[in-house]
Formats: structure tokens, sequence, C-alpha cells
């Protein structure tokens, strides 16, 4: 009776277990560079030049369902990264009204305690109140110019396709 009581729960737990999802992998040597799997969006070049754009729905035996249009593993000529927009710039209107005023009571407080001239006064409040927003700002920017937009395969990067199907076994 204690056996069927436990096999009872494990019964009906295995019925809302879900199957392991199948992944993409983009490969250099054996280090695994990005990890896609079903149902993440994709964006890649095939060899003749086309563009495939959309959601993996299935990954097996080498082949990636794409919207449901099966494209072959090796018929991918580049994996395309997300295209990532450029940030505004770090600060409101209110925000930089604020550091303004910051940087004339600077200004006004070096100036009348005779610790600097009004002119290098002025200078170095600018360089205090506005440098951490320019500095964030261009950074940002070269960041997104230097950093990886795609992933071409061959050589040095390759993609590997990783299912987990068991095909149904025949009777013989």
């Amino acid at each position: 009776m204690n056996r069927l009581l436990l096999l009872l729960p494990l019964l009906f737990a295995s019925l809302t277990s879900f199957q392991q999802p199948n992944h993409l992998f983009i490969k250099k040597g054996i280090h695994k560079k990005r990890t896609y799997s079903e149902g993440d969006r994709i964006h890649f070049v095939l060899t003749n030049g086309l563009e495939k754009k959309g959601v993996i729905t299935l990954l097996r035996n080498d082949t990636i369902y794409i919207n449901d249009a099966p494209v072959p593993r090796v018929q991918v000529a580049a994996v395309i990264l997300n295209e990532k927009k450029k940030k505004k710039f770090p600060a409101d209107l209110k925000t930089m009204l604020a550091i303004g005023g910051g940087v004339a009571l600077t200004t006004l407080g070096l100036s009348l305690n005779n610790a600097n001239e009004p002119k290098d006064a002025l200078i170095a409040a600018v360089v205090i109140g506005y440098g951490p927003l320019l500095v964030k700002y261009f950074a940002g920017r070269f960041v997104y110019t230097v950093s990886r937009k795609k992933f071409k395969v061959g050589k040095r990067f390759r993609l590997q396709v990783f299912d987990l199907y068991v095909p149904p076994q025949r009777g013989f």
C-alpha cells in the first residue's frame, strides 16, 4: 500500500513535466559565446546573401526552424546580434538646469573666497558639474561603436545545434 501511495504522486508529477528546450550555441573553439534556445529571437544572414529574422520555433537534426521555415545550419553565414538603440543624453532639461545652478554657486563661492580667479573657477565648476555627464555619454557611444555586431560563421566561429530529441523506436 505504501508503494502505491508513493507511486501515485510520481505519476501525477510526470504528467505536468515539460521537455527541456533545445539549444543553438555559437562557439569559438570550445567556448560558448552566445546561446539561443527555442522561443528566442534571432537574426542571421544565409550564404546566398538573404537575411532571416524571427523566432526560433524548433531546433532539430542540425536544422533551425525560424517561424516554422527550415534553415539548415550549414547555410548560415553570420549571426547578427540585436541592434542596440543609441542612448539619449543621460540628463533631461531639469537636471541640466540644476547642474547649471550648482556651477554658478560653485563659481561664486570659489571667486568670493579668493581661492581661484573667476575664469579658473568657472572652468573648474563646469568640469565638475557637466564632466561626468559628458564622460558617460561619450563612453557609451564609444562602447557601442567597438562592440561586436555579428558573428561570422566559418574559421573563427561555428554553430552547434544541441537537441535532445530521441526518435521513436520502430517496432519490427
